[in-house]
């Protein structure tokens, strides 16, 4: 049947029947509408498409949810790319799937699988999520990665810049050109955004740190981190100090690494250390002392982990010892210091003490140089035992003089 479709015609047809209806529209070939036995009228669209020898029928909508002027309009555009030999329930589909694999590519999305993919078996696991989640998800999670570009890129490590922590914006260009390298081919991206981006370039040329702690430096620290009040963080600088090793290889020691204390031996996993090898660490005497204390007085630590393990906070610690210091230094704070400071004044104590280098480089978890790494698999426990001995003994001789040989300090500076 074909008549002039009205809203008063579709209206009049909206009611059950004993059998389906279809009228075909007088004003627009092509167009028309059913009514269903419940009195369902619903708009549709069919042309046979260019190149095909059968008739395509597509849905439109629903009367009265949509008007007999938008289903019109709609059957028109239907028919039209019909007529040009273009399926619209192929395009349809297609559209979703490219949503879809837009929505599976945002940067979220990719940012969230390369945390568990690639990031979480990293040493620095922890620093690289926390860095990826407070500055780059907020930023572009809902965006396509494919979209994002150099110029988003550069500004936000400009912002970071601009914040006063030229450090951070170059640990998150870092991590930022991990993220993309990762993503090229997994995602299928033309480039990444970072490419052709230094951190030098974006941030400045990056100064080595070169402080060294002096000995009334090291003598206050000690003081620092005796007694009571230092417990959540007084054995931890201690050991960092004789040991000269980083914060997390300390932080997340557990006692099952230490062979026993009676031995004086720690060995650090490889997923734990820069070089991604075992590092064994002799311990001194005053370091096996500060480690017997654990178990002679119950001095907080957690369940597994030697030193508070993954619940201690370092900048929380390091502000504590701080505090302390200058309290003890007659209200004057030394000049500023990190924890890796502590490495480094135990490395420069080692050669000062004149323990030859490739030892000094081994002790505090460095690989021998050039094709020494290849030939030479010697361990050198021996040696290194020697080195921390002698380093240990020398702390002992700064923070507690033998008797007749104390020299007045003065306040540290």
């Amino acid at each position: 049947m074909k008549r002039a479709l009205s809203d008063r015609l579709l209206r009049s047809l909206a009611r059950p029947r004993a059998t389906p209806q279809e009228i075909w529209d007088q004003q627009l070939r092509g167009f028309g509408c059913r009514v269903s036995k419940q009195g369902v009228v619903s708009f549709f669209a069919m042309r046979r498409p260019r190149g095909s020898a059968k008739s395509i029928r597509i849905k439109v909508g629903d009367f009265p949810a949509m008007s007999l002027v938008e289903a019109r309009q709609r059957a028109r555009a239907l028919l039209v790319e019909l007529q040009d030999g273009v399926d619209p329930r192929a395009r349809k589909a297609e559209e979703a799937r490219l949503a879809a694999a837009e929505r599976a590519s945002t940067f979220g999305v990719v940012a969230e699988a390369f945390i568990a993919r690639h990031v979480v078996s990293r040493r620095t696991a922890r620093e690289i999520e926390a860095r990826i989640r407070r500055e780059l998800i907020p930023r572009w999670g809902e965006r396509p990665i494919a979209s994002i570009t150099r110029a988003d890129v550069i500004s936000l490590i400009d912002e970071i810049v601009d914040r006063g922590h030229p450090e951070a914006a170059r640990q998150t260009l870092t991590y930022t050109r991990r993220l993309f390298r990762w993503a090229v081919p997994r995602y299928d991206l033309q480039y990444a955004p970072t490419d052709h981006l230094a951190g030098k370039d974006l941030v400045g040329v990056k100064k080595p740190r070169q402080r060294v702690l002096s000995d009334s430096e090291i003598a206050l620290i000690w003081r620092a981190t005796e007694g009571p009040e230092a417990a959540y963080f007084g054995p931890f600088f201690r050991l960092l100090l004789l040991l000269g090793v980083r914060r997390r290889e300390l932080g997340r020691a557990t006692w099952l690494e230490i062979d026993n204390l009676d031995a004086g031996r720690w060995t650090i996993p490889p997923e734990r250390t820069k070089t991604e090898d075992p590092l064994v660490v002799p311990l001194s005497p005053p370091a096996v002392n500060i480690l017997r204390a654990f178990l002679r007085e119950k001095l907080p630590r957690g369940k597994d982990y030697v030193i508070n393990g993954a619940q201690i906070h370092y900048a929380r610690a390091k502000q504590r010892l701080d505090a302390h210091m200058t309290k003890l230094n007659g209200g004057r704070a030394i000049p500023h210091w990190t924890l890796h400071d502590l490495r480094r004044t135990c490395r420069t104590g080692l050669s000062r003490l004149g323990i030859a280098p490739h030892i000094a480089e081994l002790c505090i978890g460095h690989r021998q140089a050039g094709l020494h790494r290849v030939y030479d698999l010697h361990k050198f426990d021996a040696e290194k035992r020697r080195a921390f001995d002698a380093w240990a003994a020398h702390v002992m001789r700064i923070v507690a003089p033998p008797e007749g040989r104390v020299v007045p300090l003065r306040p540290a500076t």
